[in-house]
């Protein structure tokens, strides 16, 4: 479900000794949790399963350590600029929030649609768009929307992409979109919009670590080692190259991953988050993937 090497790592702070183990797949009755993954030579945690948590238990620094991770606390959070019919009934184009978090099944999006001002500058839920202008975003089906890692984690969201996604609505609206490939120039203008792609995608990628296992990220740098993308445009729509290569290969049985549930990720995938996956897996393995 999770990279839980990945949070461990990330939460580091938190981790608590654990005093007098001696085998971390068997501590179910002393965590009144269920075993879930059991630790071995190659899985180094051992994680169990609360209602309201998960526990990883493992070695640090030769020491056994506990961390407790509440479930309300694992969600994801994607902004992205819609200009496309996605089905969603909202007038185009909107900006769109999505919060989804596996461990709780839960899953809300925000949407407002964008329109421009009599001074070309974008406005969305009756605000204009600048990082400290935020909605009043409402999830209320969330059962965690009140919380305050949740509201903080909102406002840093809006507050480092709006100022990235502003050049490209104004743009959009002024029918400046992508019409084919375009030569790159070494200028000071194309080095600060290189800058700020990559770091979407480290940013896209840090939250990309957590939504997929090992196995299910080298089942995906498998299927892209044979795919050549001629454009930005054609990174969109990777779990269907991935489908191909599950129906025909059975992939899914020779990495032993749920294909389905493998498939329903990508398929979540915003564009930004879809980019950086193919980035990150595409460097890792070696072979560019030739995207403008």
């Amino acid at each position: 479900m999770y990279d839980w090497t990945a949070l461990w790592d990330d939460h580091a702070a938190e981790q608590r000794p654990l005093a007098g183990v001696h085998d971390v797949n068997t501590l179910a009755d002393t965590l009144t949790a269920k075993l879930v993954e059991p630790a071995g030579p190659d899985a180094p945690l051992a994680v169990y399963e609360t209602a309201a948590s998960y526990i990883l238990v493992g070695v640090e620094g030769g020491q056994v350590q506990q961390l407790a991770l509440a479930k309300r606390d694992l969600f994801d959070l994607t902004l992205r600029f819609v200009t496309e019919d996605e089905g969603q009934d909202q007038a185009l184009p909107y900006l769109e929030i999505i919060a989804d978090n596996i461990a709780t099944g839960e899953s809300e999006a925000w949407r407002a649609t964008v329109t421009l001002d009599e001074q070309g500058r974008p406005w969305a839920a009756k605000r204009m768009l600048a990082e400290q202008l935020m909605p009043a975003f409402e999830f209320d089906s969330l059962s965690f929307t009140d919380a305050g890692s949740f509201r903080e984690a909102l406002r840093s969201l809006w507050i480092d992409t709006v100022p990235q996604l502003v050049p490209h609505i104004v743009a959009w609206f002024n029918g400046e979109q992508d019409s084919g490939v375009a030569p790159i120039h070494d200028d000071a203008r194309t080095r600060e919009m290189l800058e700020r792609y990559a770091e979407i995608v480290r940013h896209e990628q840090a939250a990309l670590g957590r939504r997929f296992v090992d196995a299910e990220l080298r089942l995906v740098a498998e299927v892209l080692h044979g795919i050549r993308f001629d454009s930005a445009a054609s990174c969109r729509g990777l779990w269907l190259a991935v489908e191909a290569r599950l129906i025909d290969e059975e992939l899914d049985r020779k990495w032993k991953v749920d294909g389905d549930l493998l498939l329903e990720k990508l398929k979540n995938l915003s564009y930004a988050q879809e980019v950086a996956l193919i980035e990150g897996l595409t460097a890792s393995s070696g072979h560019e993937s030739d995207k403008e």
